[in-house]
């Protein structure tokens, strides 16, 4: 396995990471058995990184996987999220404190290496979205807070929605790290495209997290089934998280 260091953080982790989503679903649908012999042979591959959301299978991978980290006495690196409803405008902070305080309690742990940002991140507010001004003033902020308290070792944000809005977070530098969307249906993370392209432009967006030393986790490697070979699997909408 290689291994490769996440950003600023320096962890040393490994170049293929365990996904604990739906698309594969085996920590949201599979037997306890298969789920441990599943993260046990990663291990013994050299994947050190599992990554959840307490959106996977509404909270099941989060509680599926640390059942299994608590049993094998994993010592893994694990990712998971914060996703906003657009009620928790009206409290933010209160709404990722709760949020994040939660999926401890699922995963078995006192801290997360890392919390992300779940939600695409706008321009302009809506009702059921978070613009960039809230993000910056006070997503990051309350994450912060929580680091503060040892509940996360470091911060980062989901790279999607407005491609401006994301830029404009990534080059503050107030994130630790990013996921971004990059495979061979949409290269516009590092590569530029042609006037007209299909997908969203990123716009290099890799060009501004190397620029702040932001650590980058890729996600949609196969385009979120599209590119898996299994025939008349559809593109999934980029707004989709």
């Amino acid at each position: 396995m290689e291994y490769r260091i996440l950003g600023r953080t320096q962890l040393q982790v490994s170049a293929l990471g365990f996904g604990c989503g739906n698309v594969g679903g085996l920590m949201v649908r599979g037997t306890p058995k298969e789920r441990e012999q599943a993260v046990a042979r990663a291990m013994e591959l050299g994947i050190n990184y599992f990554d959840t959301a307490p959106v996977y299978g509404d909270l099941l991978s989060e509680r599926h996987l640390g059942e299994v980290l608590r049993s094998l006495k994993a010592p893994v690196y694990v990712g998971t999220k914060v996703r906003l409803t657009a009620a928790d405008h009206a409290d933010i902070t209160g709404a990722v404190t709760r949020s994040v305080e939660a999926s401890l309690g699922r995963l078995q742990l006192e801290r997360v290496d890392l919390i992300q940002f779940h939600n695409l991140i706008v321009s302009e507010h809506h009702a059921d979205r978070f613009d960039v001004t809230e993000v910056l003033d006070q997503v990051i902020p309350a994450l912060r807070g929580l680091q503060a308290q040892g509940k996360a070792r470091f911060v980062g944000i989901t790279a999607l929605g407005d491609t401006p809005a994301v830029h404009r977070v990534l080059d503050s530098g107030a994130v630790d790290t990013a996921q971004v969307c990059f495979n061979l249906l949409n290269p516009s993370a590092n590569h530029a495209v042609p006037k007209g392209f299909p997908g969203q432009d990123f716009g290099r967006l890799l060009d501004h997290a190397r620029a702040q030393s932001v650590g980058v986790v890729g996600i949609r490697a196969l385009a979120a089934g599209a590119l898996s070979g299994v025939e008349g699997t559809p593109p999934p909408p980029l707004s989709a998280l």
